[in-house]
C-alpha cells in the first residue's frame, strides 16, 4: 500500500484516517445523547460531560505507552491491540448500570483509541519526510475531520431512533469492520529499532530543545479545542436553546472551518515552512479569542450566531498548529516517529482534559468561562513558544 518518500494514496489516506478517527469518534459521537445519558443515571448533564476528561487522559496515556511500543514491536501489533479494547469498552458501556464504572470504561475506550491512533500517525513519518510529509500528515488530518464533522450528526440520528445505548453498539461494529480492512491491507512500516527504556526514551526527548516549541503549541491549541468540546453542548443547548437535532450542525461547522484551513495549509506548504504556519496559525487563534471574550464582556444578551461564526474562527486553525507541530518535530527523530509523536499528542490530550475539566468547573452556564479559558490556552501557547524561540 506504501512506498517510500512519497505521496499517499487514496486507499492508505482513508485507512490511516480511520485509526486516528477512532478518538474523534468517542469524544463526539455521544454529545447529542449527553441529556438522556444524564437522565438514565439520574446525573447532572456535567457529570456526563466529565466522561470527556476521563476519555482525554486514556488517550494520553495511550499514545504514551503506543508510541516506544509501536517503534519497537511494529505498528501492526500495537493498532490491533488499540482496536480491540476500543471496541471490547464500548460493548461493555452498552450493558453498563453504574456512572461510576463509565469513567473507567471510557479511560480503557480511549487507551485504545490511543495506541491506534498513535501508530497510523508514526506511518505517516515512516514513509514519507519534509514537506511531503507535512502534506501527506495534512491530508490524513483532513480526511479524519469527516469524524468530528458527521459523528454528532449520527449519533443524534441513532440516538434519536434507537436510543443512546446503539451509538456505542455502532462503535462497536466500526472496530470491527476497521480491524478486518487494517489486518487485510496494511504492511508494517516501523524500522522496529526503538529498543531502549519508556522512560529513557521519554527523558532524551523531553531534554530536547527541538520537542519544545511544537509540543507548546500543541499544548495551547488542544486546550482550546477541548475547552470547547467539554462545555458545548451546555452552552449550545442549555444557554442558546439550540435543539439535540441542530447540536450537531453548530458543532459541526467548526470542522468545516477546520477544513477550509486544511486545504489552505496544504498550498502554503509549498511556499511556507512548517514551523513559520504554526506561527500564523496561532496569531489567528489569539485574535479571534480576544475578540469573543471582548464581545460576550460588552453584550448583555450575546446572539448565538456572532458567538458560533467567531468560535469557529477560533477553532479553525487547530488542524494547521497541530498537523505542522508533529511534521515539523518528528523530522528531528525519524527513528522514533512514534515515541515523538506519542509525546507531543499525550500532551496535548493531557492538557485537553486537565483545561476541559477547568472549564466545567468554573462553568456558570454562560459561555463566557468557555471563551476566557479558550483564550488563556491560546495566549499560553503564544507566549511560551515565543519565550523559546528568544532562548535559543
Amino acid at each position: 500500500m506504501y512506498s517510500k518518500d512519497s505521496r499517499l494514496p487514496l486507499g492508505g489516506i482513508l485507512m490511516l484516517a480511520g485509526l486516528v478517527a477512532l478518538a474523534p469518534l468517542g469524544t463526539d459521537i455521544y454529545l447529542s445523547a449527553v441529556p438522556s445519558m444524564a437522565a438514565s443515571y439520574a446525573a447532572s448533564t456535567e457529570k456526563i460531560e466529565l466522561s470527556i476528561s476521563f476519555f482525554l487522559v486514556g488517550i494520553a496515556f495511550g499514545h504514551l505507552l503506543g508510541g516506544p511500543l509501536s517503534d519497537r514491536y511494529g505498528r501492526r501489533k500495537l493498532v490491533t491491540l488499540g482496536i480491540l479494547l476500543f471496541g471490547s469498552a464500548s460493548l461493555a458501556i452498552v450493558f453498563l448500570e453504574q456512572l461510576s464504572m463509565l469513567y473507567g470504561l471510557r479511560v480503557i475506550q480511549a487507551l485504545g483509541a490511543g495506541l491506534a491512533s498513535v501508530s497510523a500517525m508514526a506511518v505517516v513519518r515512516d514513509i514519507s519526510a519534509g514537506r511531503e510529509g507535512a502534506s501527506n500528515m495534512m491530508r490524513v488530518v483532513q480526511v479524519m475531520m469527516a469524524a468530528p464533522l458527521l459523528a454528532p450528526m449520527l449519533g443524534m440520528v441513532i440516538y434519536r431512533y434507537l436510543g443512546w445505548h446503539a451509538i456505542f453498539l455502532f462503535l462497536v461494529g466500526y472496530c470491527i469492520v476497521l480491524l478486518m480492512l487494517f489486518l487485510k491491507n496494511a504492511p508494517e512500516t516501523s524500522p522496529m529499532e526503538g529498543r531502549s527504556n519508556f522512560l529513557a526514551s521519554y527523558w532524551q526527548l523531553a531534554r530536547d530543545r527541538r520537542v519544545w516549541p511544537g509540543m507548546i503549541s500543541i499544548i495551547g491549541t488542544y486546550g482550546v479545542m477541548f475547552s470547547f468540546i467539554t462545555a458545548s453542548p451546555t452552552v449550545y443547548m442549555g444557554y442558546f436553546g439550540v435543539s439535540p437535532e441542530l447540536f450537531p450542525l453548530a458543532f459541526g461547522s467548526n470542522v468545516i472551518g477546520m477544513l477550509i484551513m486544511g486545504q489552505l495549509n496544504i498550498r502554503l506548504l509549498k511556499r511556507y515552512s512548517a514551523a513559520a504556519l504554526i506561527v500564523r496559525g496561532q496569531l489567528v487563534q489569539l485574535v479571534a479569542g480576544s475578540l469573543l471574550v471582548g464581545y460576550l464582556l460588552l453584550s448583555d444578551q450575546p446572539q448565538f450566531v456572532v458567538v458560533l461564526l467567531m468560535t469557529v474562527s477560533f477553532i479553525s486553525c487547530h488542524s494547521l498548529v497541530v498537523s505542522n507541530s508533529i511534521s515539523s518535530t518528528t523530522e528531528y527523530f525519524p527513528d522514533r516517529a512514534g515515541t515523538t509523536t506519542a509525546l507531543l499528542s499525550a500532551s496535548g490530550f493531557m492538557a485537553g482534559a486537565s483545561i476541559g475539566s477547568l472549564t466545567g468547573l468554573f462553568a456558570d452556564g454562560t459561555p463566557l468561562p468557555m471563551a476566557v479559558i479558550m483564550l488563556l490556552a491560546c495566549l499560553g501557547g503564544v507566549v511560551m513558544r515565543g519565550a523559546l524561540a528568544k532562548a535559543e
